[in-house]
């Protein structure tokens, strides 16, 4: 790829180095044709950084290394509903000066599961009560062809009381201790279960009672969910996929441009078997 003034830039911010993804972006504009390039830029202080994004015309920046800092929060000037219906940053577009703020995890998510099965008047059991299922929750409130139901199940029930009230298709809450009573079309996992979690929760027997899977854990694309899946011959998108479709959505939204998702999942599959250990 020959970079010129139309080069668009990409800046991974970071508050230490951290070249993940690198490897994957640039060689799918190089195959591509994609006029862009994938930078990292890090500093343990956002502004600097901030500061460089506005002023040099970059065109926007997956801000991972600073998702969860309060102080990188107050350097973006406005926010997508979904990055403020979780409370997280997850990457930024310029926009003639003017920094946005989105989160791409709720519709990478839903891309991610919607690319093996339809969601339209299933009954879908998601895990988990953080950023990513928040984020998911809020885009199935946004499509036409939404779930039949969704039940919500997390280690800490609790915190589902508020999410149950504010989503009607919600029917159903619990802990994970309902997980082998509970059934459905399509079980899908927002948590770190099978990987920073070690997965004593997803059998066989629970498995089998789901049409399709969809797993968030890229650590590792063969999770033991996944391997149940494959066992037992359901759908499945993996969290290597989940990831292949959150960089789509970031992609686009800041280029502007149609992202192929399976070209970019070659990359994916390339770039993580190289960093992913």
């Amino acid at each position: 790829m020959i970079h010129d003034g139309n080069t668009k830039i990409i800046a991974r911010l970071h508050k230490q180095f951290s070249p993940r993804g690198l490897n994957i972006y640039n060689p799918y504009f190089d195959e591509t044709g994609v006029n862009a390039v994938f930078l990292l830029f890090y500093n343990p202080d956002p502004r600097p950084l901030v500061a460089g994004i506005k002023n040099l015309n970059i065109s926007g920046a997956v801000t991972v290394g600073f998702e969860t800092d309060v102080e990188f929060a107050k350097l973006v000037d406005d926010y997508d509903a979904s990055s403020t219906v979780v409370g997280r940053v997850g990457f930024i577009k310029n926009i003639n000066g003017k920094l946005k703020g989105f989160y791409q995890g709720g519709k990478g998510l839903l891309l991610s599961t919607q690319s093996v099965t339809s969601l339209d008047n299933k009954e879908v059991v998601l895990i988990g009560s953080g950023n990513v299922a928040k984020s998911l929750l809020y885009e199935l409130s946004k499509i036409d062809k939404k779930p039949k139901r969704v039940s919500v199940l997390n280690r800490t029930p609790e915190k589902l009381k508020e999410l149950k009230s504010k989503y009607s298709f919600i029917s159903n809450t619990g802990s994970l201790d309902l997980l082998p009573s509970i059934h459905g079309d399509i079980l899908i996992n927002a948590t770190h279960i099978g990987s920073k979690q070690e997965d004593i929760y997803f059998t066989k027997e629970i498995v089998s009672k789901f049409a399709a899977v969809s797993d968030v854990t890229f650590e590792s694309e063969n999770t033991n969910l996944i391997k149940l899946a494959k066992e037992l011959k359901r759908k499945y998108s993996t969290g290597w996929d989940m990831f292949t479709y959150q960089g789509l959505v970031v992609l686009e939204t800041l280029l502007e441009t149609r992202i192929d998702p399976i070209i970019l999942k070659k990359h994916v599959i390339s770039g993580l078997t190289q960093t992913v250990k």
